[in-house]
């Protein structure tokens, strides 16, 4: 654990914890860290050590290289220790008011956390984005979604390649009428019948 009542090696102790903090400097690691003690102690200022190693582990787990990042990763350890505050509250009242308070807190810590993680990711990517490239042949035709095969698994060979779920999919025709349909036929018997379309070549 990084943080315990006493330690044989304190040059050692300072050393993890700047690494913890991602921070080469004794000053800023023992600024969060007092951040961090502020936060479990008790109302009569007794720290709670296993809650204490639990928020430092949060922050271990986030990598941080340096102070920037090491700071949105205590924010977040911090978010996350009160969202549970928040959660463990709501639970124990038994007032429909005192409820909707604690759980709208904690609603708002745990969304505050995700954009806290996401925020921390996209620091540590660099600002980087990811592009998929897609090649399409002359006579081909891109699609993006889910894309089944036809009966016989490739187009042209009895299907074809249709979007799921879209209501402007094609569907299956129905097979031609086994004998032919007759001619239809006017009132005035005089008059020539009028030919059904497609039956002439």
């Amino acid at each position: 654990d990084v943080f315990q009542g006493n330690h044989n090696d304190h040059n050692g102790w300072l050393t993890r914890l700047e690494n913890v903090f991602g921070s080469r400097g004794q000053s800023f690691a023992i600024s969060q860290l007092n951040q961090l003690i502020g936060l479990c102690q008790d109302s009569e200022k007794k720290i709670s050590a296993t809650a204490l190693n639990g928020l430092l582990t949060i922050i271990e787990a986030a990598k941080p290289r340096n102070e920037l990042e090491a700071s949105l990763a205590v924010q977040m350890a911090m978010c996350h220790y009160l969202a549970t505050q928040a959660i463990r509250r709501a639970a124990r009242v038994d007032q429909i008011p005192q409820f909707d308070s604690a759980g709208n807190m904690a609603v708002k810590l745990a969304r505050t956390f995700t954009m806290q993680a996401e925020a921390l990711a996209k620091m540590q990517r660099g600002g980087e984005q990811i592009v998929k490239v897609v090649h399409v042949h002359a006579g081909g035709q891109a699609v993006i979604g889910n894309v089944n095969a036809g009966a016989n698994g490739a187009p042209g060979e009895g299907g074809s390649f249709e979007i799921e779920r879209r209501p402007h999919a094609k569907g299956n025709l129905p097979a031609p009428a086994a004998s032919p349909m007759q001619e239809v036929r006017c009132r005035d018997e005089e008059r020539e019948a009028v030919p059904l379309a497609g039956s002439r070549g």
